[in-house]
């Protein structure tokens, strides 16, 4: 399915209830991450999709323009235009389904992603699902420069650290690159001022909190002196991906105990 964003144009794909399922009345939108990340979170995605529709769910998944098979390029894409076009999504997610009640799920930046998009949608989320999102956005962009450089460190070998003009010609600006995607200085700064304050206030009933260390993330927030939302729920992912490996790309990327969490929480959240 193709939406418009404006000029914006955006490929989608929408689940509809499974024949055989008890339909839920209640939509799950899936927040991309960015660049190799979302790469490689594709069959995740897949998966996930196709279970919550045999739950009984309306399920929309897209690219945000720029990025995927949405047209666009690298250099068009940004944090600030992807929650405007998941808000187009949510919208076309609700019109279609007639669903009056909405959540989201969001990995990696997606979850960043995820959680302002219900800051400006009509409704309020019923359930947020950011699963190891970016909370430090500095932090991020360091992550995503130390990937790049380690992965040209493999790809060339003993070339990579001898050779000036080598690391001159495949990397020219390290903080503009990320695994072979782009990152506009529009979209630098706006990862940038993300922040652990994103969690001060939750627009959603529950939100539900995936991080790699739980208590980690508590002393996060603490020392950025941010008093988490009553709304916030906390919880190990209880796995170790790294999503900007190569090992990552290889492999079908699908931790079945998320899923199992996301649709025990929805059912939770329909006898709320």
């Amino acid at each position: 399915m193709r939406l418009f964003n404006g000029s914006r144009e955006l490929v989608g794909i929408h689940l509809e209830p499974a024949e055989n399922a008890q339909p839920q009345h209640h939509a799950v939108l899936l927040c991309n991450p960015f660049g190799q990340e979302g790469i490689r979170a594709h069959r995740l995605y897949r998966v996930m999709s196709e279970r919550l529709a045999a739950a009984g769910h309306h399920v929309l998944r897209f690219d945000y323009y720029g990025s995927g098979d949405s047209p666009g390029s690298d250099e068009e894409w940004d944090v600030q235009g992807s929650i405007a076009d998941a808000q187009t999504a949510l919208a076309e997610l609700l019109r279609r389904s007639r669903a009056p009640r909405w959540s989201a799920v969001g990995l990696r930046l997606g979850g960043t992603i995820a959680l302002e998009l219900a800051r400006l949608a009509p409704s309020p989320a019923q359930l947020l699902m950011l699963i190891e999102p970016v909370l430090d956005g500095n932090a991020y962009l360091r992550s995503l420069a130390e990937s790049s450089t380690q992965a040209l460190d493999r790809a060339y070998g003993v070339r990579w650290p001898l050779s000036a003009r080598l690391r001159d010609a495949m990397l020219p600006d390290a903080e503009s690159e990320a695994l072979g995607f782009y990152i506009s200085p529009q979209a630098r700064a706006q990862i940038a001022a993300i922040t652990p304050d994103c969690l001060a206030t939750v627009p959603a009933s529950t939100l539900r909190l995936l991080t790699p260390d739980s208590q980690a993330t508590r002393q996060l927030l603490q020392d950025a002196a941010v008093a988490a939302s009553p709304a916030v729920e906390f919880a190990d992912s209880d796995a170790r991906i790294d999503w900007a490996t190569d090992s990552a790309a290889a492999t079908s990327i699908v931790p079945m105990h998320w899923i199992r969490d996301l649709l025990d929480h929805l059912a939770v959240q329909a006898h709320a």
